[in-house]
């Protein structure tokens, strides 16, 4: 007999606890937090000028509950089924385990994570390979490439293996749950990378601007007609979206500024506004180019990005931040104390530059101790992080 029905009755009767309302009581109303790559990033509802410490959120790879509840990735990105049982598996696991401020919703997003994007514009994705979903390194779009013959998301190889999926996860949650179609939130860069090639794009900055161009304005129109599309075929209007940015250190600012930073104004002007601006890397030299951007809601500082001081002083104006923490080096390998002083630098490196509203992270936690140890002192690392807001307050 399905688990299903039982993990969907518990995940209700959890979202209406006194503790998960403590924690939506933390952030702001009227945003999707859940974003599409189905981890929370939420604005706190108030900042530091309050009294009040900021919120920590906590988070892992996915690696980590093969090993806890025996999740088989092979399955959870191709048996829509499984994916349900273990998506909620793993969200009240979440929950349970760590103390920290992510709450609960009835949101279930379906994703296949970085693929997404390439999938649609003719990439081949590999989705049962026991790891995340990866694609072809083959480029798929080059000189000779039609870029005015738009995709047909009806008729997309894709899409065609996304939808059924998607209907299917749908109709197994019932409609008290909010099933989450897959969003775009791949940057221009990251697709461009993705289709054509890394060392092929990064050579045709240099050896071939107007083909760079043309990748670019195809993947702009592109990403413009699916939110239509997305929009027509779920029945929600087009909200602001979200810019995924792992690969910009792979560019110079300068590069980032000419290429890809108007293409990214373009999207910001077509979602007014960009919510989540994300990079894994370390984009602390970009940080004067990214905030020429008109609105972004949420600015992350990424697990590379080690001295968040050095970005948070080049800030010209106000930001909500979320500052992840990377967890092999700052909570699975060090003391408690090195942790602690960690996240003390990060305070007052906020406080030092006027930075009120923000978000403390985890980020990047995958198997190093053992997974019920690396779980445990995660769970440990929420509660140093409030140990060191007290004491800065």
């Amino acid at each position: 007999m399905s688990e299903i029905p039982r993990l969907l009755d518990e995940l209700g009767r959890l979202c209406e606890s006194s503790e998960n309302k403590r924690r939506l009581d933390l952030w702001k109303d009227g945003h999707r937090n859940i974003r599409g790559e189905t981890q929370w990033h939420g604005v706190p509802g108030a900042d530091g000028s309050a009294g009040s410490p900021m919120p920590v959120t906590a988070e892992c790879l996915e690696k980590i509950w093969q090993h806890t509840l025996g999740l088989r990735l092979e399955k959870y990105y191709t048996d829509p089924d499984y994916f349900l049982e273990y998506y909620l598996r793993i969200r009240l696991a979440k929950f349970k385990e760590f103390p920290d401020d992510t709450p609960l919703t009835r949101d279930i997003p379906v994703s296949f994570g970085v693929t997404h994007e390439a999938g649609i514009l003719g990439q081949k994705v590999f989705l049962d390979t026991g790891e995340e979903p990866s694609f072809a390194k083959d480029a798929v779009v080059d000189e000779h490439t039609d870029f005015t013959a738009p995709v047909d998301f009806g008729d997309n190889r894709y899409l065609s293996m996304v939808i059924p999926y998607y209907n299917r996860v749908r109709e197994l949650a019932g409609p008290e749950f909010n099933v989450i179609f897959p969003m775009w939130f791949r940057g221009p860069q990251g697709v461009a990378l993705y289709i054509r090639g890394f060392q092929t794009l990064s050579m045709d900055v240099y050896l071939n601007e107007k083909l760079v161009h043309r990748i670019l304005r195809y993947i702009t129109d592109t990403q413009k007609a699916f939110e239509h599309w997305r929009s027509d075929f779920t029945g929600e209007p087009v909200t602001k979206g979200d810019l995924f940015n792992d690969d910009i250190p792979l560019m110079s600012p300068e590069t980032y500024k000419q290429f890809f930073l108007p293409y990214e104004q373009e999207l910001c002007d077509f979602y007014s506004g960009i919510y989540y601006w994300h990079s894994c890397g370390d984009v602390t030299k970009h940080v004067p180019e990214i905030q020429n951007l008109d609105d972004i809601e949420i600015l992350d500082f990424g697990v590379s990005m080690e001295n968040k001081g050095a970005g948070i002083e080049l800030l010209k104006k106000p930001y909500v931040l979320e500052l992840r923490v990377f967890a092999k080096p700052h909570i699975q390998e060090c003391t408690e104390e090195e942790s602690k002083e960690y996240v003390r630098t990060i305070l007052r490196n906020c406080r030092e530059n006027g930075v009120r509203s923000y978000v403390i992270r985890s980020s990047g936690m995958s198997v190093v101790l053992g997974a019920e140890e690396d779980l445990r002192k995660l769970g440990r690392w929420v509660d140093l992080v409030r140990e060191v807001q007290s004491e800065e307050m």
